[in-house]
């Protein structure tokens, strides 16, 4: 037999092993935080470097969990990126090898051994996870912090009104932060924005026109730094949605920002002091932030950017100009999204009417790939441009102008918008038919599919993705929901390697606790999502078709769940003995219990000027009033939203894999169903801890 001269490849994987690796990138991470950790390390493996299989120890600990201690050990192998990270425990033994990221934080090339039933070692893994990001306060450690924040020095004692209502300007430090983390991003492109940063910028809304002001003075120099330039850009769409995060929730202060910069935009594009590549990727950063404008902005914006060459007006110009990209449009795209996607980076110039012409133009278009992109254009904020789309597919239809998918997604999409929307497009329809247009079938779903859901967050949102490898190669996508919103987002990611889909999933495991779910309740919640847009009179995001083809969502229609009937329903489902007035009280206070620990609820809490403005009555001193405050004048207006909050939580709690979840499920069922009722709130022990986690917020935040 031929002696084997090349070492097996490791074998990939499993859930558990994923699970090792989170947790031993999570120490590492956590031992290399100082960022002087790293350069001390280095010079101590020079001085002890390993030999052979021996490592180098760099930190001992021992976690105490529910079934023994857990020994925890980080070392060093020969290489300075090489790691071990080594776990011992009663039950298990295992070890994580790997090379290590210190740029992206996570390692790479891992070898997993262990020794150990699987579903012990899956618990302790939970445990440590939970130990290693920290527990919340518990109602005790909450009074006692709540007691620490006391400034006993003060004579008087001030109110929350006091503080104020909006950031600070700048200061000189911030600024020159700013250059340090956009000369990082440059350095290094393709890297994430590091985590504290990240933080540091959401927590520091006021340097919006710093990234501004230094962008423009990026662009605009001599020297043309591309990298530098394009740093800065990155910087200018993140900030923008972190103070469209604050617009959302009502700070005047906030749209007053956005404003100054959209008027720095229009005057920018006026004096064309910058090269206007530049300039339209700053009108880009609006629609990446999903920023809201106006039509007013819209063709403010249009005009400035789009400066005529001959004595023909902005408008001619603006329809030669786009006639000439269409054409170009459909030599690079592949499929109607991406005609859709096109045009959306291009959304921050477009006005309404612009956009109903472009419905017209495509439709009218010789190139196929470009008339099927006519019906997506019906999901358009706009009514007007959904009724001219409308209009477009009633003009060609026709089968030697309309193909079967696009009778099929205009068939589709009639469920998608406001019945007031729905008139002409039945005509369009109608008169395709008669005509013989033939309805196309529905794509075949991403084979071997397997579903996530994230738990619903302080803001309603939750994540909702996919993923699929049935060869080398394989998909990543989802959507992002909103309660009392719908979709606010999409992505798709194809031909990815398995390691990378791994990744991603880790990743977005890390961001928010999420769980296997089936199919059926990717379904409820999206039609729950679709309805509620629809409810509005307003329309889900364009590529939510896309994600119904991948995801095999030919059903979805707009069907909003009637909260107070679901509530009732899902009480109806437990057992007799756990409806009655003392098991609901129990119940309940099983759930006040587990709530004020969890830290998928920490964020549950109602905040913005409102809040402030109520709990600026009070003294700082009075956190018993503050509560009570919160509980008679700030949750009862909201009483119908946090209805809706616990019910889609406790049907996320019932379609998980986590049976640690599914537990929670009755308890869940119980707050819905009294908040669906007409009791007090004030009999819903879990509600007090939303009223305390405002009361925090407020006083930590203040804007």
């Amino acid at each position: 037999m031929a002696k084997r001269t090349t070492t097996p490849p490791a074998p990939e994987p499993d859930g558990i092993d994923e699970s090792l690796i989170l947790v031993a990138e999570m120490l590492l991470s956590e031992h290399f935080f100082d960022p002087g950790q790293e350069q001390a390390y280095k010079q101590r493996l020079s001085a002890n470097r390993a030999a052979g299989t021996e490592g180098v120890l760099l930190e001992d600990d021992t976690i105490e969990l529910t079934d023994g201690a857990c020994e925890l050990r980080i070392e060093a192998l020969r290489t300075w990126t090489h790691f071990r990270v080594g776990f011992v425990h009663p039950a298990f033994e295992a070890t994580v090898e790997g090379t290590w990221s210190f740029e992206t934080e996570e390692l790479r090339q891992t070898r997993v051994k262990r020794t150990g039933d699987s579903e012990t070692i899956e618990v302790a893994v939970e445990e440590l996870i939970e130990e290693i990001e920290g527990p919340g306060l518990d109602d005790e450690e909450f009074a006692g912090f709540i007691d620490g924040l006391d400034d006993e020095d003060d004579e008087e004692v001030p109110l929350i009104g006091d503080d104020p209502t909006e950031p600070p300007d700048a200061t000189p430090l911030d600024r020159n932060r700013v250059k340090a983390i956009a000369k990082r991003i440059a350095r290094k492109p393709a890297a994430d924005i590091a985590a504290e940063d990240r933080s540091w910028l959401e927590e520091t809304p006021q340097v919006l026109p710093v990234i501004v002001e230094a962008l423009i003075g990026a662009a605009s120099a001599a020297k043309h730094d591309e990298a530098l330039i394009l740093a800065y850009q990155v910087l200018l769409a993140l900030q923008l949605e972190f103070v469209r995060y604050r617009q959302d929730r009502g700070w005047e202060w906030a749209s007053d920002m956005i404003d100054a910069f959209l008027d720095r935009l229009v005057v920018l594009g006026n004096e064309a002091t910058i090269p206007r590549d530049d300039w339209f990727m700053m009108c880009n950063a609006l629609t990446e932030a999903r920023v809201p404008l106006s039509d007013s902005v819209l063709t403010a914006l249009a005009e400035a950017g789009f400066k005529p060459d001959d004595d023909d007006g902005p408008p001619e110009q603006m329809m030669r100009t786009l006639r000439g990209f269409m054409d170009e449009l459909a030599k690079m795209v592949s499929s109607p999204f991406e005609v859709i996607y096109a045009l959306q980076n291009a959304g921050a110039m477009l006005p309404a009417t612009l956009r109903g012409f472009m419905a017209t133009e495509l439709a009218l278009s010789p190139h196929q790939t470009l008339r099927d992109a006519v019906p997506l254009m019906l999901l358009d904020e706009d009514p007007s441009v959904r009724k001219g789309a409308a209009g477009a597919l009633e003009q060609t239809a026709h089968p030697e102008t309309m193909s079967p998918d696009t009778l099929r997604r205009a068939i589709a999409l009639r469920n998608w918008i406001p019945a007031g929307d729905r008139p002409p497009l039945d005509a369009a329809i109608r008169k395709a038919r008669l005509a013989g247009v033939e309805i196309g079938a529905w794509p075949a779903p991403v084979p071997g599919l397997e579903f996530h859901a994230s738990t619903i967050d302080g803001s309603g949102a939750q994540s909702l993705f996919a993923v699929g490898c049935p060869g080398k190669k394989g998909f990543f996508g989802g959507l992002l929901i909103r309660l009392g919103v719908g979709v606010v987002d999409t992505w798709a990611d194809h031909d990815l390697t398995r390691g990378k889909i791994n990744k991603l999933l880790r990743e977005a495991k890390m961001q928010a606790s999420s769980f296997t779910v089936d199919k059926a309740f990717i379904d409820t919640m999206v039609q729950h999502a679709i309805g509620t847009a629809v409810e509005q009179e307003n329309v889900p995001p364009t590529l939510l078709l896309e994600m119904a083809e991948l995801f095999g969502g030919a059903e979805w229609k707009d069907r909003r769940l009637d909260i107070k009937a679901e509530a009732d329903r899902l009480f109806e489902t437990l057992d007799a003995g756990d409806r009655s007035p003392e098991a609901v009280e129990a119940g309940l206070a099983h759930g006040l219990d587990w709530m004020s620990k969890d830290d998928a609820f920490s964020s549950w809490f109602e905040d913005g000027p409102m809040v402030q403005k109520t709990l600026a009555k009070l003294p700082r001193t009075d956190r018993i009033g503050m509560v009570a405050l919160v509980m008679t004048d700030i949750l009862p207006p909201k009483r119908a939203d946090w209805a809706e909050r616990f019910l889609m939580m406790a049907l996320w709690s019932r379609a998980v894999s986590e049976a640690k979840q599914q537990v929670k499920a009755r308890d869940l069922m119980l707050v819905a169903h009294g908040l669906a009722g007409d009791g007090p709130i004030g009999a819903i022990p879990m509600m007090a801890v939303i009223a305390m986690q405002t009361v925090r917020a407020t006083l930590l935040g203040g804007w």
